[in-house]
This record gives C-alpha cells, structure tokens and sequence, in this order.
C-alpha cells in the first residue's frame, strides 16, 4: 500500500503544509512541500530497506525532512531531520511495542504532543539542537 499522492501535514503552529508527490518506486518516495521554490525546496522522502537474512533481517524505514534555505550570499544551506525505524523481523516485536516507541518519541520531541495550534512545546527540540543529552 502506498501514502496517498499528496500529503497535508502540519507544522510547528499547526497550520498545514501540503506535499506533492515528485517521485516513487519500489522503495522510496519524495514529496515536495508546494509552498517552497525550485531554489529553496522542502522535501519530504520516504525509504525503505531490508538488510540481513534470515532471523538477522531488519526492516529499515526512514522519514526525512530536507529544507533549503540560501544565506545571505546565496550559499544553499540545507537541514535534515531523520525519522528512523529499524525493525527485526522477530515475533516479539510487536506493532504496539512499535507504536508505543514513536509515541514516546513525539511526546518527548513535542513536550507534550500537539494541540490545535501545534506542538505543545518546543524546549526539548531547543535543548537538543544545542547538544544537551
């Protein structure tokens, strides 16, 4: 099953952004937030991987936003935030234990979750972009 063509997701104050699909094949698809330009675009690509064999395969799965921003000099500059899942393929890995690990993952990330008007907070994001643990 693939995720619908366009996305709407929303941001930081809850006001949404549309993603367009740019692309897809068997194990990665890329969707371009409408709002951005050609020189400053905000990507959001999905890709999938197995490695291993056997009992040792893990399924890999990553969410990843791109955005370009160009400086004052006209110099690209582009961040990256990773969503990554590696997934055993093992009977006591569960969906709900999968579940529970990206709730408490956005609960942590969001300082709270969300609200109708966006994350609930963003003290955490701030703490760990200065590199506390």
């Amino acid at each position: 099953m693939a995720l619908s063509d366009s996305l709407t997701l929303d941001d930081a104050s809850g006001a949404d952004v549309a993603y367009v699909l740019l692309g897809r094949d068997e194990t990665t698809s890329r969707r371009l937030n409408t709002a951005s330009t050609a020189s400053e675009p905000n990507v959001l690509a999905i890709k999938h991987s197995v490695a291993g064999k056997n009992s040792s395969t893990v399924d890999r799965h990553l969410v990843q936003f791109s955005w370009t921003k160009l400086d004052s000099a006209g110099n690209p500059k582009t961040a990256v935030v990773n969503f990554t899942m590696a997934i055993p393929r093992a009977s006591v890995i569960t969906t709900a234990m999968i579940t529970s690990m990206v709730s408490n993952l956005v609960d942590l990330i969001s300082d709270g979750g969300f609200t109708e008007s966006g994350l609930a907070g963003t003290t955490v994001i701030t703490a760990i972009n200065r590199g506390e643990t």
